[in-house]
């Protein structure tokens, strides 16, 4: 019996030895895996780093493009301009006084004018002759935008 008592007490010793080892051996994978997760986590920060200095990078020129819009020439005043403001006096106070009313107004005015004017085309000082505005339209253009950009 003392045979058995020998090899039970060998064997509590090498599952002593190999859970030592085994533990040993998870002692280490936890330290890798920790490793590899402060190395994901720098990664992932120096990431979302640079992705946030490119999207203020974008915010940036975006924001340059639309000063740039902002920036377009403006139309100096036209003879629409002065015709609405002229027409806004004679409108009574309860009428709406846009821009937009203000040009259909003038358009109506030119039509009227058109429709009562004589057989050639022209009215008795009321209408407007398409050819003259026309010729305005492009002038208007070639302020805003120069005259040397071709249109199509």
């Amino acid at each position: 019996m003392t045979g058995l008592s020998q090899n039970v007490e060998d064997m509590l010793k090498r599952l002593e030895t190999s859970s030592k080892s085994e533990l040993n051996l998870i002692r280490a994978l936890a330290e890798a895996i920790r490793q590899v997760d402060d190395q994901t986590l720098r990664e992932l920060r120096h990431l979302s780093l640079h992705h946030e200095l490119r999207r203020e990078t974008i915010v940036g020129e975006l924001q340059v493009l639309a000063q740039r819009l902002c920036h377009l020439p403006v139309r100096g005043p036209s003879h629409v301009k002065a015709a609405s403001a002229k027409t806004a006096l004679d409108r009574p106070s309860f009428a709406k006084t846009d821009a937009v009313t203000d040009i259909a107004d003038e358009i109506t005015e030119a039509l009227n004018g058109s429709a009562n004017g004589s057989a050639n085309g022209t009215s008795n000082g009321k209408g407007a002759d398409w050819r003259q505005a026309a010729r305005n339209i492009q002038d208007d253009l070639d302020a805003a935008f120069g005259a040397d950009v071709p249109r199509h």
